[in-house]
């Protein structure tokens, strides 16, 4: 069974992923403060702001958005988040 803190930290992360997808997760964005920033209160400082960094690093290093990737029937566009592929194969 997860702790509540637990749970929270993987709040925290999906949170990030879903904000580096959709317009970034840096501070300076303004995904950062409306979305990322509520959890530290939650999880503290410390552990916020180590989950914070080091996940944020793994995106940058790992991962890269393709955007405009399909158009549905409705208009939507969609973008995906890839596996830096080059680093992969590392």
């Amino acid at each position: 069974m997860k702790t509540n803190t637990e749970k929270d930290v993987k709040q925290l992360i999906e949170m990030i992923d879903s904000c580096f997808t959709y317009g970034g997760a840096d501070k300076e964005n303004r995904n950062f403060e409306r979305y990322i920033l509520p959890y530290k209160n939650k999880l503290g400082a410390r552990l916020f702001n180590s989950t914070y960094k080091k996940r944020l690093a793994e995106l940058k290093n790992d991962f890269y958005i393709q955007k405009n990737t399909y158009q549905d029937s409705e208009g939507c566009v969609y973008i995906i988040k890839l596996i830096n592929q080059k680093k992969q194969s590392q």
